[in-house]
């Protein structure tokens, strides 16, 4: 079975090299790469790790391809984890069978392609789980790898430098270790406190970065978030649902289901160390975010997390009761609905005349980074290029010739997210502006805004960007000169 895993592994991974050859980049991979032109120890709106993979994997150069890269070499090591875990859990078909399923359910495949700070924390939050498995099967009086308790603070600490969603791998690992009285025992041993330490250690050039900005990131990932919330939304909570069921594929759901209900009744009837593994990383997650879904929109990749899990506890579920039927039957065709969906996204995203609406952020950016190019000869000098939401300036500093420093929505006194820090407003007086603002409502509008900071605004020049024929977006182009600073 082995073999077997590596063949697909190695399958897998030469498709997904030939279809980042022609995948355009997204623009929330447009804003990472963004990140690594400016390394930092970490960022307003994410911890570093993306930014370090994405830098490591241009270095030869910089194209849409070697971006892309970053999250097919993590998806690597990620899923060499997810084997292991499901095989020194049961066996090696549960871990060749839990690897395939997750790398064909669309938001793993997506995240095998698009890099962002989910990749490498999908990644550590599995080797945390390993290392759970791992100490607590050598049992707390045992001289076995104790070194495994190190790597968990060690995955830990690295998780955290990805993305803070991590500390609900903690809490699976801190829920999984005082799960029973053998287990707690290792809260009498140094390890479980060497491992907190080794976290520390790792994570701490993200705290020293929100130390010293003022706790920018705790406070944005929080407060922000907090500010955001609104009066409990029927529709939000629907939305959550709705989200579970299209991107993990409403076939499969039974089977989840069984799966993580099968995880819980034997980890309290048969204290089945496996399943209380599952459960403590997959419960808590989930249930944290289905109060919330009542208050505030939940997105579609803050769950790829917890249901590693789910999966692999689904897997197991088949096969240990194979023999009946109906779950054969059901998970057959679980099995070939998220094949079938597989191959339907991945073609879907490339055809030149199919388009996902509004929601198609990969088309147009060559053609509209051409438009843009054509009025830079245009532009007195010097001038920037600015976005009124990052995905534009991003987008625009990765397709422009020589790649060129973009500035945000700061230079208006509104928020440029990581942009705020790359460029100080005051240093820019006097300077002129191509400044480009999504057309979600009206450009003259907007123009007057603009006009507040800059002496002269040209009248707002329309682009539409089409796919198919169709307009899925349009911007508004604005020639903006002499820039008068924010503190007017």
């Amino acid at each position: 079975m082995t073999k077997k895993f590596y063949i697909f592994l190695g399958g897998i991974t030469a498709f997904r090299l030939i279809y980042a050859a022609i995948l355009p980049l997204a623009p929330q991979e447009a804003y990472y790469w963004n990140y690594s032109r400016h390394l930092d120890l970490s960022y307003l709106d994410h911890p570093p790790m993306a930014a370090y993979f994405i830098k490591l994997t241009t270095l030869p150069g910089t194209s849409a391809f070697s971006i892309h890269l970053a999250a097919i070499l993590l998806s690597v090591p990620m899923t060499i984890a997810v084997f292991r875990l499901a095989s020194l859990m049961f066996d090696e078909r549960i871990g060749f069978w839990s690897a395939v399923v997750i790398n064909l359910t669309f938001i793993y495949a997506l995240g095998a392609l698009i890099i962002t700070p989910d990749s490498p924390m999908l990644l550590f939050w599995v080797m945390v789980m390993i290392a759970c498995y791992v100490v607590d099967r050598g049992g707390p009086a045992s001289r076995g790898p104790k070194i495994w308790w190190l790597l968990l603070g060690i995955f830990l600490g690295a998780g955290f430098a990805s993305k803070y969603t991590i500390v609900f791998a903690g809490l699976g690992a801190l829920i999984f270790l005082t799960s029973s009285t053998e287990r707690r025992r290792h809260f009498a041993t140094p390890w479980p406190y060497l491992a907190l330490m080794a976290a520390a250690i790792v994570a701490l050039p993200v705290i020293y970065w929100n130390y010293s900005h003022d706790w920018a990131s705790f406070v944005f990932q929080s407060s922000r978030r907090t500010g955001e919330m609104t009066r409990i939304r029927l529709d939000f909570f629907l939305g959550y649902l709705g989200t579970i069921i299209g991107i993990y594929g409403i076939v499969p759901l039974p089977i989840l289901a069984a799966g993580i209900w099968n995880s819980i009744r034997d980890s309290f009837k048969k204290m089945a160390s496996s399943h209380m593994l599952l459960i403590s990383f997959s419960i808590p997650l989930v249930v944290f975010l289905l109060p919330l879904s009542l208050i505030y929109w939940i997105k579609m990749n803050w769950t790829a997390p917890a249901f590693i899990g789910w999966f692999i506890a689904a897997v197991a579920y088949y096969f240990e009761n194979e023999r009946k039927r109906s779950v054969r039957l059901l998970g057959q065709i679980s099995m070939g609905f998220l094949a079938i969906i597989f191959v339907v996204v991945h073609l879907l995203v490339v055809l030149p005349d199919f388009n996902f609406g509004r929601g198609d952020y990969y088309a147009g950016w060559k053609e509209f980074a051409g438009k843009i190019e054509s009025i830079r000869p245009e532009m007195p000098r010097p001038y920037v290029i600015a976005g009124s939401e990052y995905k534009i300036q991003s987008q625009l500093a990765f397709y422009l010739d020589n790649h060129p420093e973009t500035v945000g929505n700061n230079i208006i006194g509104r928020s440029g997210l990581q942009y705020d820090y790359w460029v100080d407003p005051d240093t820019l007086s006097g300077y002129n502006a191509i400044y480009v603002y999504d057309h979600s409502s009206n450009c003259t509008q907007f123009g007057e805004v603009l006009g507040l900071f800059f002496e002269s605004v040209s009248p707002a020049e329309e682009f539409a960007v089409k796919k198919g024929g169709k307009t899925i977006r349009k911007y508004c182009i604005y020639r903006c000169f002499h820039y008068r600073g924010v503190k007017l």
